[in-house]
């Protein structure tokens, strides 16, 4: 018998979207850092997305197996960022999925990111966020250091267990896995947050779940991105029949939030053609900051290096 509530953690909060459907959204100073999935097919489970460490995706395992009674068979990795992916080796008997590049990508550079964790870099930036003055900061930079502090804690706390775990089931355009009570379709539109972004859409409950091509009320990070592709990625999901969408980072959302994230990019791409009309650097202006709607958004750091990869982009062509 399945228990009436599954056991709370605190790194993610859990959302039921329908039957079978749960949303595990990231909690702000948790060990999870980005939102999972857990989808109940009928004879299977699947999880979209692992965290960033192997503790909160202990709490992810143990979740879905409460929730549908037994452990998953299917994790997807939507991309290669650590933050999606640190959780793979609790899911070793699972089959993991992803694009082939993302495979090759976490191949490449998870190792550098297990070296860094295990550096003196990582636990001085975690001490710097530990011993921040909260008094002098904005409820918005509280809310960012809280944030950031428990990303530097993900790394330090994790450094001596982190293995890296590959995808086995490599997905290139799409793969329909068909269960008793819903299908999942994995979809690989090609280039936008990176190279190779992979997401998960159930038809019968019109649910999207979209790792981080979609941020909502959150900073994206641009930093790999191919703009253009990524517009189109949004145009294209756009015009699938969905009525919530879960994102990589932030609330679960809807359409809405796919033209808030595409306004952005303009935004961006627009501050950095003034800079370069200016023939100035934006990483030479100290006074660089998000403005409004933008500086409320959380992961606001981002919003500098974004400036500055748009304006690199823009030099170069």
């Amino acid at each position: 018998m399945l228990p009436a509530q599954p056991s709370q953690s605190s790194h993610f909060i859990l959302e039921k979207l329908d039957d079978g459907v749960w949303a595990a959204i990231a909690t702000e100073g948790g060990h999870a850092i980005c939102n999972a999935g857990i989808i109940d097919l009928g004879e299977e489970t699947l999880i979209f997305d692992a965290f960033m460490t192997p503790e909160a995706a202990e709490d992810l395992r143990k979740t879905a197996k409460e929730l549908t009674g037994r452990d998953a068979k299917y994790l997807v990795n939507s991309h290669y960022h650590n933050d999606h992916i640190g959780g793979n080796q609790v899911f070793d008997d699972a089959v993991i999925i992803s694009t082939k590049k993302t495979r090759e990508l976490i191949a490449k550079y998870q190792p550098e990111e297990i070296e860094f964790a295990k550096s003196d870099d990582a636990v001085q930036r975690l001490a710097g966020y530990a011993s921040a003055d909260l008094s002098a900061m904005s409820e918005h930079e509280k809310t960012q250091n809280v944030m950031w502090k428990g990303y530097y804690e993900c790394y330090v706390t994790a450094a001596d267990i982190l293995r890296i775990e590959l995808p086995t089931l490599l997905v290139e355009k799409e793969l329909t896995i068909a269960g008793t009570k819903q299908t999942a379709q994995l979809l690989a539109y090609g280039e936008g947050h990176t190279e190779a972004d992979l997401f998960l859409y159930l038809p019968e409950k019109k649910i999207l779940f979209l790792g981080d091509l979609l941020f909502i009320e959150n900073q994206p990070w641009m930093r790999e991105a191919n703009l253009e592709g990524w517009l189109a990625r949004l145009d294209s999901i756009n015009i699938i029949d969905s009525q919530k969408i879960v994102p990589g980072h932030g609330p679960v959302g809807t359409k809405a939030d796919i033209q808030a994230m595409a306004d952005y990019f303009h935004h961006v791409k627009a501050t950095a053609l003034a800079y370069k009309k200016k023939n100035m650097s934006p990483a030479d202006d100290a006074a660089l900051v998000a403005p409004a709607p933008y500086s409320t958004w959380n992961l606001s750091a981002f919003y500098k290096p974004n400036v500055i990869a748009m304006y690199e982009q823009e030099m170069k062509e």
